[in-house]
């Protein structure tokens, strides 16, 4: 079990912080148990360092230093994992624990690790003959940098000693170590400095590097990569082992201190940057942990800088705001911020961008990262189409979305509603409502994959094996889910942009321009509602372009609560109420919304199996995290006691520290089965997830704390 430290959110005191979660050894009772939970830290750049809580790696994924060699998306895996051996006396015990492909080499170290406590940095603690060993270990935000800390406590007199073997990787993220491809090393000044032909690693130390005499590859079993429909095993490389001082050596160089042993490891990829911690070590009389200190303070301030600038008062909310903050990144190739998907699969993409915006960005006061997602965007739009995917190196863009274009709308009215006088920028914001406006014109007499206004105003697109909506799996020439026509949430966001852009421009004076959306948008509303509600209120999920509602269009999914969610809705409460009525009754679940009604013959109650098997099930009754969001911020918008029902929403979204102490700590995952969602599943940390659950927080505390409706 995990157990975590918070105040009771609901209580809402100023001042908390954020959640602890601690783990013991009944969370590892076997190898495969300790398997089950796992740890995220980032740089910034796309990087980032995961592993399990017993230090293993249980996917191929899985690294203590995965660097972006051009942030966000080209990612090496540089060290892998780190093997661990206590010497005590004559004994020694091997602390590290992992899967291999032959499985009676397995390593369980485990069975020494007292416990794992993670407050936004993870931290172990071994013991063995008495001997206590603590772990502790941080990423540099900014940089491709690892630091590891070891620390022994030994009684007096008792001979003790720590010795790593680091296993490198050297190669992309995605790839297994080239067996004939050696890994250079060298001395450079007083650091050992190691490279390939595509990267190169720095290393600094306190203890005593040994080289090893061969190049050892290591295959490990990765078995969380089976219901991945991964094949489960890759490696790394041992070149050196590094040896920590005795402990009953006297002090030298501090590496013997008050009785017990420091072991340090810096790495970096930056010479530059590491320089600057040798003047650091150097003013701290060449003591290495002084810089570790200084390296893992400054991302615990950093953290609870993004917990501040949140605003937010509850403890979960807080854990929300630090774990999507991790999503934003750098992209080189744009010179601006993105948002990454979701770790450790996914890149950045337009869509996903568009949707976790809001709480990748405002909701954690992240104003000019807005501002450049924004830009980057506007930069790529191509008739009318915001980017999908942006290239790297000689790839071309992908514009194959219907939805990023018309999000992107509403993200800059979001933005625009947030920036203060001081930030505003005229020029910015004229070029931005200019972007808009073309969308507009563009969709409206049709652009490529068959985006196009009918006649009714409605917005079609969609054709042959193009999936142009979030739910865009494609086995083959396989649709699981076509929803080619006019997809619900797709109308609701267009009629959302069109009453955007003309408020926009009635704010700049263009009064006919405002005046002509005027006209289209009631168009749109008049059509919306006449066609796509059902005689129970509730709303059609897709139409024909040219047709009545077919088989598809009646299947319930959680597509039509967005329509409850722009800034501009067609809906009114009496049928809002009608549609959250349906989505509780077979769609809702603690932890996200179903994709598909429950009693839906097509329901796929279980995620995993083969590749053709999940995507089968992915959009066919599988939970999704993110659209819970949107629910929970309908329930409080269409109430007749907002505050109230801001309550209610709040105990309820108490539910998710259990969601945030599973799997990846303190992240909410992709997705989780459809019947019973109680493991997560896809992506253990997903930006959208994450981002739309932050801001139905925001929400509901603004009902409730500080007595405003929505």
């Amino acid at each position: 079990m995990v157990y975590f430290c918070r105040s009771n959110s609901r209580k809402y005191k100023e001042g908390c912080k954020i959640m602890d979660f601690y783990l013991g050894r009944s969370d590892w009772k076997t190898l495969q148990r300790g398997e089950e939970h796992s740890f995220l830290l980032v740089n910034g750049l796309g990087g980032y360092c995961s592993q399990t809580v017993i230090g293993s790696n249980a996917r191929h994924d899985h690294n203590l230093l995965t660097a972006a060699l051009v942030a966000p998306t080209k990612r090496f895996a540089m060290v892998r994992r780190i093997e661990e051996i206590l010497h005590v006396g004559s004994n020694a015990y091997r602390l590290d624990s992992q899967a291999y492909v032959t499985s009676s080499d397995d390593a369980a170290g485990f069975r020494f690790l007292d416990s794992f406590f993670y407050d936004g940095l993870p931290s172990w603690e071994y013991m063995a003959e008495g001997v206590r060993v603590t772990k502790r270990l941080t990423l540099v935000y900014g940089t491709n940098s690892l630091a590891i800390q070891y620390q022994l406590y030994a009684d007096e007199g008792v001979d003790a000693w720590i010795e790593v073997i680091p296993v490198y990787g050297f190669h992309s993220k995605n790839d297994r170590p080239l067996t004939y491809e050696t890994i250079s090393c060298r001395k450079k000044e007083d650091r050992l400095f190691m490279s390939t032909k595509e990267a190169s690693l720095y290393l600094d130390t306190d203890g005593d590097i040994e080289s090893m005499e061969e190049e050892q590859v290591q295959w490990y079993r990765f078995d969380q990569d089976g219901p991945d429909g991964r094949d489960g095993w890759g490696g790394g490389r041992k070149i050196h082992k590094i040896k920590s001082a005795h402990t009953t050596e006297e002090d030298i160089d501090k590496r013997v201190l008050n009785g017990s042993v420091m072991l340090n490891l810096i790495y970096g990829m930056d010479e530059n940057w590491m320089n600057i911690q040798r003047e650091r070590e150097e003013k701290t009389q060449n003591d290495l942990s002084a810089v570790f200190s200084h390296l893992w303070n400054q991302e615990h301030e950093r953290q609870k800088a993004v917990m501040e600038q949140s605003g937010r008062v509850s403890e979960t909310a807080r854990q929300l705001a630090v774990s999507e903050q991790a999503h934003l990144t750098r992209r080189d190739s744009t010179d601006g911020m993105s948002i990454m998907a979701g770790f450790p699969f996914f890149g950045d993409w337009g869509r996903d961008t568009m949707i976790a915006f809001y709480g990748c960005t405002l909701a954690i006061g992240q104003m000019e990262a807005a501002k450049s997602i924004l830009q980057t965007f506007m930069r790529y739009c191509r008739r009318g189409i915001m980017p999908n995917l942006f290239p790297e190196g000689k790839d071309e863009v992908m514009y194959n979305t219907v939805d990023a274009s018309l999000l992107f709308i509403n993200a800059l009215w979001e933005y625009l509603q947030h920036v203060t006088e001081k930030e505003c920028d005229p020029s910015f914001e004229a070029e931005a409502i200019k972007t808009a406006e073309s969308i507009i014109s563009w969709y409206k007499k049709g652009t490529d994959y068959n985006i196009h206004m009918e006649g009714d105003g409605l917005l079609a697109a969609g054709n042959g094996l193009w999936q142009l909506t979030w739910m865009d799996v494609r086995f083959g020439d396989i649709l699981p889910t076509p929803r080619h026509g006019k997809p619900v949430e797709i109308n609701a966001y267009w009629y959302n942009a069109v009453c955007i852009v003309r408020e926009l421009l009635k704010k700049q004076g263009e009064e006919e321009k405002a005046a002509r959306l005027d006209v289209l948008s009631e168009k749109i509303k008049k059509s919306f509602l006449k066609k796509f509600t059902k005689p129970d209120g509730t709303l059609y999920d897709v139409l024909p372009e040219n047709g009545e509602p077919d088989d598809a269009s009646k299947q319930v999914r959680c597509n039509e609560i967005f329509a409850l969610t722009m800034p501009f809705t067609m809906i009114e409460a009496k049928q809002a109420k009608a549609i959250l009525a349906q989505v509780r009754r077979e769609l809702y679940t603690p932890v996200g919304l179903r994709s598909l009604s429950l009693y839906d013959p097509q329901f796929h109650p279980h995620y995993g199996g083969t590749q053709f098997e999940r995507d089968m099930a992915y959009h066919q009754g599988t939970v999704w995290a993110y659209p819970l969001g949107a629910y929970y911020r309908a329930c409080i918008r269409f109430s007749d006691e907002p505050r109230q029902t801001a309550k209610e929403v709040l105990h309820q979204l108490d539910q998710l520290n259990a969601a945030l102490a599973e799997g990846c700590l303190g992240q909410i995952a992709e997705i989780y089965d459809g019947e019973c969602p109680a493991e997560s599943r896809g992506c253990f940390a997903q930006a959208w997830s994450v981002a739309e659950l932050l801001r139905a927080y925001e929400d509901a505390e603004t009902a409730v704390v500080f007595g405003r409706n929505i």
